[in-house]
């Protein structure tokens, strides 16, 4: 497993991934340097939320196309899960690529779900068909949440400590966060964790992720990521969202991490063989997780 992904607020060594927590891929991810033939992109969830869960399809763009992928529209969608309950989705008229169930669908720990795609890719009249399995992990709930000041080397950070119990087995850890009303949702700004120094032990302020200080907000105007940072001030109220995921997602996040920084859409510019668990030859991800959150109020 990736111990570059534990992070715990008695190590200063993290200073060196406080930002964005971001670390080397434990695999080497190769570039192509040509221009790519465009391959379907297949990337939604189904999560415990009583919600109409959500797929995106899209087509890749090759190495110097900067365009945003193209959204695919008029494809069949459903998700079945493992019981045999059928699921259709419908693409949303305002929002070409996507879709969504058009009944609720609350999913469950320990269900699978199979998700399959039926779409004239290449436009030759002949339906192409993309599929992906998922199992959702088990649940695993955080007793509270904390957001403490520290400060390391002059700088000063906001760190977001879990308090939980770690389950037996291997387990993978996703982080989103809510700072007052907004959601920080692209990979880039999602923590991941492992359970190598954990397992099976009471998670006792294991920092998920360092935000820096408002305050010093001037100390980084330089920096070439000023404009996408995300700061924190005292009083902000933190909403933390925290799900147990499988090992194939923890990979495809963590690659597309180190790939793209989290942009979106996945896959636009430089084509990589980041983890899929798509079949038909097409690339992206289907997930099944459960979450569970806690809210903490940012404290000096």
């Amino acid at each position: 497993m990736n111990t570059n992904r534990i992070y715990s607020s008695a190590l200063p060594f993290l200073l060196v991934c406080l930002f964005f927590s971001l670390a080397s891929c434990t695999e080497e991810i190769t570039l192509n340097t040509y221009d790519s033939d465009p391959v379907m992109v297949v990337y939604g969830t189904v999560t415990d939320l009583p919600i109409h869960q959500e797929i995106k399809l899209s087509k890749s763009t090759g190495y110097f196309d900067q365009n945003h992928n193209t959204k695919i529209s008029g494809a069949t969608v459903t998700i079945t899960t493992g019981s045999g309950t059928v699921y259709d989705l419908k693409e949303d008229s305002s929002q070409p690529g996507t879709y969504r169930t058009v009944d609720v669908l609350t999913g469950v720990p320990g269900e699978s779900y199979h998700l399959k795609v039926l779409v004239d890719f290449n436009g030759d009249g002949v339906m192409e068909t993309y599929e992906a399995d998922a199992t959702m992990p088990v649940k695993v709930a955080l007793d509270s949440l904390t957001v403490v000041n520290e400060i390391l080397v002059g700088y000063s950070y906001y760190s977001f400590n879990l308090y939980a119990q770690e389950p037996k087995g291997e387990n993978y850890y996703l982080c989103q966060y809510q700072i007052n009303d907004t959601l920080y949702s692209k990979l880039s700004q999602q923590s991941l964790l492992d359970d190598i120094t954990i397992e099976n032990q009471y998670i006792d302020g294991l920092s998920c992720n360092y935000l820096p200080d408002a305050t010093q907000r001037d100390k980084y105007e330089d920096n070439t990521d000023y404009d996408t940072m995300v700061f924190v001030t005292e009083g902000d109220k933190i909403k933390l969202f925290f799900s147990n995921i499988s090992k194939g997602y923890y990979d495809f996040v963590l690659q597309c991490q180190d790939e793209k920084d989290g942009e979106n859409p996945f896959f636009g510019g430089p084509f990589s063989n980041i983890t899929t668990n798509i079949s038909g030859g097409g690339v992206g991800y289907f997930s099944a997780f459960a979450i569970d959150e806690k809210d903490a109020i940012a404290t000096k």
